[in-house]
């Protein structure tokens, strides 16, 4: 009974965040049962996108005190909404530096779930929901441990800065 009321739990807390970050702007993270809610970082283009000619990239950071969480897309040059990444790359550093997650490096397909896109607008914006496992890496330069993951859901809602 414990585990089910702990998993409804959890897919509560994820409902409640994915409708608050789609209602406005921010980036919303469940991961080993904690509720996140992450500001996107606009400066510096950290929450932005490059056109590169065979790719589009997408780079969202937010940040929630110390702890900061990078969603890391590409998509085909002119995608649109309903369109799924090429690739991503999703990062979590819940201390700051010091515990560092990843999802796996053959990021799943349907990972992400984009729900509005709009790169050619004069509004720049993405919103869209995930659910990826994440690893433990010891550093960013580590590979991540494929015996030590955990599943993470999570959606964003933000403006992008074009670079």
């Amino acid at each position: 009974m414990k585990s089910i009321c702990h998993t409804l739990g959890a897919a509560l807390t994820a409902f409640s965040f994915a409708a608050q970050v789609n209602a406005g702007s921010g980036i919303a993270l469940e991961f080993d049962g904690v509720g996140w809610q992450f500001t996107p970082q606009m400066e510096g283009a950290r929450t932005g996108f490059t056109r590169f000619l065979s790719v589009d990239a997408v780079s969202m950071e937010g940040a929630d005190g110390p702890a900061r969480l990078v969603l890391e897309l590409s998509f085909p040059p002119g995608a649109r909404t309903g369109d799924a990444p090429y690739d991503g790359r999703i990062s979590f550093r819940p201390d700051g530096w010091r515990d560092y997650w990843v999802s796996p490096p053959d990021f799943p397909s349907g990972a992400v779930l984009i729900e509005y896109l709009d790169l050619s607008g004069p509004a720049p914006r993405i919103e869209g929901r995930f659910t990826s496992q994440l690893c433990f890496t010891k550093s960013p330069v580590h590979p991540p441990d494929p015996t030590r993951c955990q599943m993470a859901r999570g959606a964003f809602a933000t403006e992008l800065v074009p670079d």
